[in-house]
């Protein structure tokens, strides 16, 4: 996982993250049975599983935000919701959403919408990558705080894959 402080500078750093957090997620997860991935649950009631369904769900949001999409789609949650910004509240949402998704398609989206936004940051330059959050979606309301994008998909990729499997390896570890 990136253990690395701050956003990346560069695509290439980026994409280094990215594969690298990627390929050590898969490996602990390839690792775990499927009972261990959907039956304990950490305190907030959360299994592996709905981690990894949450991972997807802010994955995906940054494939559609790429795309010039509303995020809160990529998100499966009414736009209110999101723009009030209470993560708490997108994730509660999202959780319910999938909660009752066997383990195989959770693991087939994540994996689909890591591809999608892997191949999404290949086809873009550098100089697009270092462009702020409204260039992609300038309708949007809300704050942006001129960062370059890259720094806002590490935060939902390597960086967020880093934070969960953290929880996940507690879950797991308590059963």
């Amino acid at each position: 996982m990136s253990t690395e402080q701050g956003p990346p500078r560069s695509k290439s750093e980026l994409e280094r993250r990215l594969d690298a957090s990627w390929s050590l997620l898969e490996q602990r997860i390839d690792k775990l049975d499927e009972r261990q991935l959907t039956s304990p649950a950490d305190p907030a009631d959360w299994t592996a599983k709905d981690h990894l369904a949450h991972l997807a769900a802010w994955e995906r949001s940054m494939v559609y935000l790429l795309q010039g999409q509303p995020r809160h789609e990529g998100l499966g949650v009414e736009e209110a919701i999101y723009l009030d910004g209470d993560d708490d509240a997108i994730n509660a949402v999202i959780q319910s959403a999938t909660g009752d998704l066997p383990l195989a398609d959770v693991l087939a989206v994540l994996r689909s919408t890591h591809e999608q936004l892997r191949a999404l940051v290949a086809s873009m330059s550098d100089e697009e990558l270092q462009k702020p959050y409204s260039h992609f979606l300038p309708e949007e309301p809300g704050e942006d705080s001129g960062e370059p994008i890259l720094g806002r998909i590490s935060g939902n990729g390597d960086a967020h894959f880093a934070e969960h499997l953290g929880y996940i390896e507690a879950i797991v570890s308590r059963a």
